[in-house]
């Protein structure tokens, strides 16, 4: 097996999800190429249905045959360890040593503070001794020395307890927010594809091979960026992405796509059931193993013709050889347990304890122990699809695997009592039977053929763990009654090694795992930039994808990332719009019209006008040619005041009807520097359909009125009418509107505002 190198060279960031493709180069020395390639490093959280391999360039006749997923232990040397994770030991040991000190110095304080002078007791009627000042004086003068010493020491120390503290938290702080793609420990664990390829002869150069699979834990949200000069004719929208990974490996100079579609939807085409009238039947049982092919043997006459020998087949089996001590316990359990009751357990053992095996001899786990897979039921391996079991071993050597219970070196260690001893005394006994009547149950799957098949054997069906191909194999051709069928892979170490062995790797793969995983999932949980939408909120009916100009780098540290995607070919119209009858301001918006073949997707747009950063809007999807204004803020530099006047007088021959005049008078002032085009918008009252007597009458129009345009998204409002002029700079120009309602003498306004 040959490791190659990779390169991660494209990443696809879903809803949900990242399609990552990694390329690798093969060499072919002396003109060969390897039958098998390992590519290592690759992320502990990639799923392992997703992985597929293909070639990019090399021979017409080479394939990829099989692929399969694995783990990868890296035992980088100790200079590799990163900068912050020394930083961080270094921190901690000195901390650890400062308050070493600081606890040595209060104790030594405490030590000095207990100095006292001490005068001896005088006997029975004896005067007092006469105390010597200066030996007092000079305990305390050395006290107050000591004191003073230690306690500056204290001072400093404290001082440095705080500065190194404070480092810790710094160093522990950076590492947190590192990349989770930067090494932080002595071993670490990635998974690995082995890959075997076809045999395709001689190769010349390179052979590129492409990796894909899928990992969770990356979002992206979409952005844009619109620049407009300050007049306002023209701009460019340019799309950008907010992209967030933690991943386990960094992006870095890689081709970034973005889709809207779930990366893990349901791609399976739904099967249709049969309708069928009469009495109910069971539904077929469904598998996916299907009988050989006829002639399969024949395919196999050119290598035979050859001059191939196939392989011997195994020897039989040596029936086993139950020491006398032994069989006179089996055939006598109750005696036995009366001759051992007072025994220990110590003295029985060397009697059912087999040489261990050494550990040169002792091969490593099997690759489908290392993927969590299920180990095969039958003995060594055999079994699933035929072939005959592994010879059983003689007494005194370990037992490779048993029918029952294990073997000789767990019970080695686990001293068992006699009667649990008997009993297996009986499995070990009746193992070259059993094991014998498993082969010949599963012959018919592949194996060689039996020579009275059962008429039941052709009818049966494979299990759900006869399905796991990952722990499959093709035998080679040297094997005539297994070749061209798939067999279970051989397991070399005993059942109790592997075990024992797995407890403890399985135990940590499955914490890693976890932790990756609660890494990943915690990205879904991280806030989005403001404005921002989800892109499946946003396209619950389409999907599309949109690709990178350039190549990008993204970390993955879980922090929100800006990358740029493309410059949208848009129209942009900038015009200026007010409604005087609520507020007398004037806005400025823009009318964007999506030029391309695809839908810009709803998110926040960042305005700038020149060279000043101006606001940050929401901006609604835009789907292919469609038109929608955003609002740009407040033009201060053009002016529009709204005067009104209401007269109200009884009209016709007998006063039957009111009579409701409106003057409205709008005064609009252009300060700019530039021609402006600017849009007013009044609201003239709406008659019912049920009220026919009430009439409402546009007199006086100047300039005309005119319906004012409803984009997608906007709320049509009934009786709505707009100005639109175009004033130049410094220009001023007055709009005049009156408007009469009638309502007649047997009706009256009620609830409402004569004036509006």
């Amino acid at each position: 097996m040959l490791v190659v190198p990779s390169v991660l060279d494209g990443v696809t960031v879903h809803a949900d999800g990242a399609l990552c493709t990694r390329v690798a180069t093969v060499p072919a020395p002396n003109g060969r190429l390897p039958n098998q390639v390992r590519i290592n490093g690759l992320p502990l959280g990639l799923s392992t249905g997703s992985l597929r391999a293909s070639i990019l360039r090399g021979p017409s006749g080479l394939a990829v045959r099989d692929l399969r997923a694995s783990f990868d232990v890296q035992l980088p040397p100790e200079p590799d360890i990163p900068v912050e994770q020394r930083a961080l030991e270094e921190a901690q040991e000195t901390l650890a040593r400062i308050t070493r000190e600081h606890t040595q110095v209060l104790s030594d304080i405490g030590d000095i503070q207990r100095l006292r002078p001490s005068f001896l007791k005088p006997k029975a009627g004896d005067e007092p001794r006469e105390a010597n000042p200066t030996a007092v004086l000079s305990l305390a003068g050395f006290i107050d020395e000591q004191l003073a010493a230690l306690q500056a020491r204290q001072l400093d120390l404290q001082r440095q307890q705080r500065d190194a503290l404070a480092e810790v938290t710094l160093r522990e702080r950076r590492l947190a927010e590192a990349s989770s793609a930067v090494r932080s420990e002595r071993a670490v664990l990635y998974r690995a594809a082995l890959i075997t390829l076809s045999d395709a002869g001689a190769a010349e150069g390179e052979v590129r091979l492409a990796l894909e699979y899928t990992v969770r834990g990356a979002r992206w949200v979409p952005a844009y960026e619109l620049r407009m000069p300050r007049t306002l004719d023209g701009g460019t929208l340019r799309m950008r992405a907010s992209v967030l990974q933690r991943t386990g490996e960094d992006w870095t100079n890689v081709k970034l796509a973005l889709s809207t579609a779930e990366l893990h939807r349901r791609a399976e085409v739904p099967e249709l059931k049969a309708l069928r009238i009469g009495r109910r039947q069971p539904p077929p049982a469904r598998s996916g193993w299907r009988e050989p092919p006829p002639g399969l043997d024949e395919l196999f006459a050119g290598y035979d013709a050859a001059g191939a020998a196939p392989l011997p087949p195994p020897p039989p089996a040596p029936p086993l050889q139950a020491p006398q001590e032994e069989v006179r316990r089996q055939s006598a359990p109750s005696q036995a347990l009366k001759d051992e009751r007072y025994a220990e357990p110590e003295e029985l053992a060397p009697s059912r304890v087999s040489r261990p095996q050494p550990i040169a001899e002792q091969a490593l786990p099997s690759p489908a122990m290392d993927l969590g897979m299920p180990e095969p039921k039958s003995a060594g391996g055999f079994g699933w699809f035929g072939g005959a079991p592994p010879p059983a071993a003689p007494m005194g050597a370990p037992m490779r695997s048993a029918p029952r219970g294990g073997g000789g070196l767990m019970r080695a260690r686990k001293k068992q009592s006699s009667r649990e001893m008997a009993k297996e005394v009986a499995y070990d006994d009746e193992a070259p039977a059993m094991a014998q009547s498993e082969a010949a149950a599963v012959e018919g799957f592949g194996g060689a053929a039996p020579s009275e098949p059962a008429p039941s054997e052709a009818r049966l069906e494979l299990g759900g763990n006869l399905l796991d191909y990952d722990s499959l194999e093709l035998p080679p051709a040297s094997q005539p009654g297994l070749r061209g069928k798939l067999q279970p892979r051989p397991a070399y170490s005993s059942q109790e090694l592997i075990a024992l062995t797995a407890v403890h790797v399985q135990v940590d793969i499955v914490t890693l795992l976890a932790v990756r995983q609660q890494s990943m999932e915690a990205v879904y949980s991280v806030s989005p930039p403001t404005w921002a939408v989800p892109p499946r909120q946003s396209t619950p009916y389409f999907d599309y994808r949109y690709d990178v100009e350039a190549r990008m780098d993204v970390p993955s540290d879980g922090v929100w990332h800006t990358v740029s995607v493309f410059s949208a070919p848009v129209g942009l119209t900038a015009e200026y719009l007010c409604v005087p009858s609520i507020e007398p301001q004037v806005f400025r918006t823009v009318k964007v019209e999506n030029r391309t073949p695809h839908a810009l997707l709803a998110g926040p747009v960042d305005v700038t006008l020149g060279d000043e950063f101006l606001m940050t809007s929401p901006l609604p999807t835009l789907a292919p040619g469609a038109t929608q204004r955003l609002g740009l803020g407040v033009e201060e530099s053009i002016k529009v005041s709204r005067n009104t006047r209401f007269d109200e007088a009884s009209g016709g021959v007998f006063g039957g009807a009111t009579t409701l005049t409106h003057h409205v008078s709008v005064e609009v002032a252009n300060r700019l520097g530039r021609p402006a085009t600017v849009e007013i918008r009044e609201r003239v009252p709406v008659v019912p359909k049920d009220e026919k007597d009430i009439k409402v009458e546009e007199a006086e129009l100047k300039p005309a009125w005119r319906e004012p345009a409803v984009l997608p998204g906007d709320t049509p409002v009934e009786g709505e009418r707009a100005w639109k002029v175009t004033l130049q700079a410094g220009e001023k120009q007055a709009l005049d509107a009156t408007w009469v309602v009638r309502i007649p003498s047997s009706k009256m306004l009620q609830g409402g505002n004569r004036r509006t």
